[in-house]
């Protein structure tokens, strides 16, 4: 009996042993776990960046830092808009707790002169993709998600045909890597490889963010409403170091330009791809609460500060060609004024319509029987042989030249 109740009481210590160990665990998971911006029903249907759920980026007074609508791990860093650098330290619910690490030395005066060259002897190709093509603007299409046709195609053909006016290339890819999830950017892989192959010397891959306050991101620069900027550095790729040295080139060039365009540079975990150039880069622009036109104009500012950075002097788009549509268009106008100016006289001068269809008939005919026949006597003439020059003329002939050369 008594050895029975001993086996109890050690099956119960066991047990209340492992209860504990239990409990232990899972406040650790919670402690350090991934914060909550994707729910699983978002991940299944490609909802993500469009919920509105987001992490909240705090000091270690649970002073607001940042908001992101991401995934935030520990030991992800961030950069912000007045440079100073925060590392995350622990994340508990939608809060990552960060600490300050340092306050980065951003000149863009002084980066000049150490502006990689483009690649291939100044290249200016440029690379634009997108990894998410549903992402939208709410205010402006009514919805935050477009598969295959989201607003974000066409802030990033804005931002396209701004670098094409200041004379580089561009490339733009429009494929489509849906659904929304993280397996986009696999997908999205060949589209980026493509690029560079073709001689892209820098690729942006464009999105937006999922803060639903518009204000977040809205900034008045130049007397206009713009949305900002966030630039995002995957810190998993071997290109981690140069991607981030172009990030803040790219901020230290808009700080000295447009102060208060950069949202800030966010260092996390993953790659987008930036494994394939030391020059890849991600881009939000706005949030999906920001109107489509203030994201165009933002990244519009942002296009402006891309040449400079790698070393590529902006110039005005070359001249279109004299073979346009429109000076078709002019070319046929004329012609069409010609035709019908001369139908009028010919209808005046003849004195009725009749009798200036008999002179248009009389004259064309006129016109091409004297053609053919041009051509009929030009054939003869051809076709017969030259008259050989008689024997005194050709003594002649002889004397003259004789005479000349005296």
């Amino acid at each position: 009996m008594k050895g029975r109740i001993k086996m109890n009481k050690r099956l119960f210590l066991l047990f209340i042993f492992a209860v504990l160990a239990l409990l232990f665990v899972f406040q650790e998971s919670q402690r350090n776990r991934v914060v909550k911006v994707f729910t699983l029903e978002n991940l299944l249907v490609g909802q993500a960046h469009t919920e509105g759920e987001y992490s909240i980026l705090v000091d270690e007074q649970g002073r607001v830092l940042d908001m992101m609508a991401r995934r935030v791990y520990v030991n992800d860093e961030f950069i912000s808009a007045d440079n100073r650098r925060y590392k995350v330290i622990r994340v508990e619910g939608n809060r990552a707790y960060c600490r300050q690490i340092g306050i980065e030395q951003l000149s863009f005066e002084e980066k000049v002169e150490k502006v990689m060259p483009a690649q291939a002897g100044g290249s200016q190709v440029i690379g634009v993709y997108y990894s998410h093509d549903d992402e939208s603007y709410v205010p402006t299409q009514g919805t935050e998600s477009i598969p295959g046709r989201g607003g974000i195609l066409q802030v990033g053909n804005t931002f396209a045909n701004r670098l094409r006016g200041l004379g580089l290339t561009v490339i733009e890819d429009q494929t489509s890597h849906a659904p929304h999830d993280d397996s986009a950017y696999r997908r999205s892989r060949r589209t980026a490889m493509n690029l560079l192959q073709k001689g892209a010397a820098a690729i942006f891959d464009v999105h937006r963010d999922g803060v639903p306050d518009p204000t977040f991101y809205r900034r008045t620069i130049n007397g206009q409403d713009v949305t900002m900027i966030r630039m995002v550095v995957g810190r998993e790729n071997q290109n981690m170091g140069s991607n981030l040295d172009f990030a803040k080139r790219l901020k230290a060039a808009a700080d000295a330009r447009y102060p208060g365009l950069i949202r800030g540079i966010f260092i996390g975990a993953g790659s987008y791809n930036q494994d394939l150039s030391p020059r890849a880069m991600l881009v939000e622009v706005g949030t999906h609460t920001n109107t489509m036109a203030e994201a165009e104009r933002g990244v519009t500012l942002f296009a402006d500060i891309v040449p400079p950075v790698l070393g590529v002097a902006a110039r005005p788009a070359a001249a279109q060609t004299p073979s346009t549509a429109a000076d078709w268009k002019g070319v046929l106008f004329v012609i069409l004024a010609l035709v019908i100016g001369g139908g009028a006289f010919l209808l005046i001068s003849s004195g009725g319509w009749d009798k200036a269809v008999a002179r248009l008939k009389e004259f064309t005919s006129i016109e091409w029987v004297n053609l053919i026949g041009w051509r009929r006597k030009k054939e003869e003439e051809n076709a017969q042989p030259k008259p050989r020059e008689d024997k005194r003329e050709f003594q002649l002939n002889e004397e003259r030249a004789d005479w000349q050369k005296d």
